[in-house]
């Protein structure tokens, strides 16, 4: 039976364009004219995706993208915001909707073809066994300091974790206020955190995360932030100790994107992880946030061997030196991550982590090796023969580094 993509435009030519295209591909193709008409044909065909425009008479794209996601119907389904805007605003107006992507007019047949393909195949992907005997291992990247690379950090070692095991990796994004994890991926907010929120804590179960988490092609399932900070009213603590609970059975790593605080629910996924990697710049105002997390952590008790002290240079030229950081913190530095300036700034632009964008370039290779580092051991001592060539020459970059581990 062949895959039912709905087309809403108010011009008929723009129908005819894409209906045709669509045929063409082999899919069936229902339309509508305008959003009344887009509303009333759901009722009887559902379709697997749509294509909505935005100008059109007594309902725009937009809201008829809003009112799709509210439908049971449709509220799952992949949209993609066909329009002749193509401002900045436009976009963002597109994803805060609920929509998957936006393509600008006029737009070339293959492009809207790779679009519709990427998207139908994320709604088929297969999700984790629903019975698995994982123990997943939960790393929590964390400062007490703005600006010094959690969000890069977080989001590039999910994506090195899934590609390095061949495993999907669930990255929780729990900086309510302002988390861009799924920015990072270049993903539309269609499913959030205030989707699990919603429900009471001890209803949450694997397959309300699963439906709540945003798939990446690269393996990588993010629980985002919400779009507006009110709409995280509803999560607890408990119902982020529940999820992290969950999910390590289900999934080899977990990687928290933690916010810049001590609130109750960064305190559950504090509690919850097994390795915490300490971010810290080379500057005065780091350092002493830095010094204020380790000493919490000692009056919670954490393990010294739990925290990874990482230095992060995200500004060209000197900073503090790093002895001086170490006698200062008494503690080690484990790691340092050289700045890379310009290709950090690229991937943020593209939505697409370093390590998936240029993986064999310095900062990608690097970010790869942090995670072969905080990877579970057993994985290192018997890799995937599916991927044992790649994991030998992670390995061998690794321990050229000469990692303090």
């Amino acid at each position: 039976m062949p895959i039912r993509i709905l087309v809403v435009d108010d011009t008929e030519l723009n129908l005819k364009l894409v209906s045709a295209i669509l045929i063409k591909d082999g899919y069936e193709v229902i339309t509508a004219r305008n959003g009344l008409e887009a509303l009333d044909v759901i009722k009887t065909s559902p379709p697997a995706l749509a294509i909505l425009d935005v100008m059109m008479p007594d309902m725009d794209g937009y809201t008829l993208c809003g009112h799709f996601r509210q439908n049971p119907l449709t509220s799952k389904i992949p949209i993609i915001i066909l329009t002749a805007l193509t401002g900045v605003d436009d976009k963002i107006k597109a994803f805060d909707s609920g929509a998957d992507d936006f393509l600008a007019k006029p737009f070339e047949p293959q492009e809207l073809r790779a679009r519709i393909k990427v998207l139908l195949r994320r709604t088929v992907q297969e999700e984790p066994a629903q019975n698995s005997d994982v123990v997943g291992k939960v790393i929590a990247v964390f400062s007490l300091r703005g600006g010094v690379g959690v969000s890069m950090l977080s989001s590039n070692l999910a994506a090195s974790l899934s590609q390095i095991w061949r495993s999907p990796v669930a990255l929780v994004d729990l900086a309510f206020m302002n988390g861009q994890s799924a920015l990072l991926f270049d993903l539309p907010l269609r499913n959030t955190w205030a989707d699990v929120g919603n429900s009471p804590a001890k209803e949450v179960d694997i397959t309300l995360l699963n439906s709540a988490m945003l798939h990446h092609d690269s393996g990588v399932r993010i629980l985002a932030s919400p779009r507006r900070p009110e709409d995280s009213e509803t999560v607890t603590a408990e119902h982020v100790q529940l999820t992290i609970e969950i999910l390590r059975k289900h999934y080899e790593y977990i990687v928290l994107d933690l916010p810049h605080d001590f609130t109750e629910t960064t305190l559950t996924g504090l509690d919850m992880a097994d390795q915490i990697l300490l971010l810290l710049a080379p500057e005065t105002a780091s350092v002493r946030c830095a010094g204020n997390a380790l000493d919490t952590f000692s009056h919670l008790k954490y393990p010294d061997e739990r925290t990874t002290l990482i230095l992060n240079w995200p500004f060209k030229g000197k900073g503090l030196p790093r002895t001086g950081i170490e006698s200062a913190l008494k503690k080690e530095i484990n790691i340092v991550i050289p700045f890379a300036g310009d290709a950090v700034v690229s991937s943020i632009m593209l939505g697409k982590p370093s390590a998936l964008q240029t993986p064999l370039d310095p900062l990608g290779a690097f970010l790869e090796d942090l995670a072969y580092l905080n990877s579970k051991e057993e994985h290192k001592q018997n890799p995937p023969e599916i991927t044992r060539d790649r994991i030998w020459q992670v390995k061998k970059r690794a321990q050229a580094r000469q990692w303090k581990s």
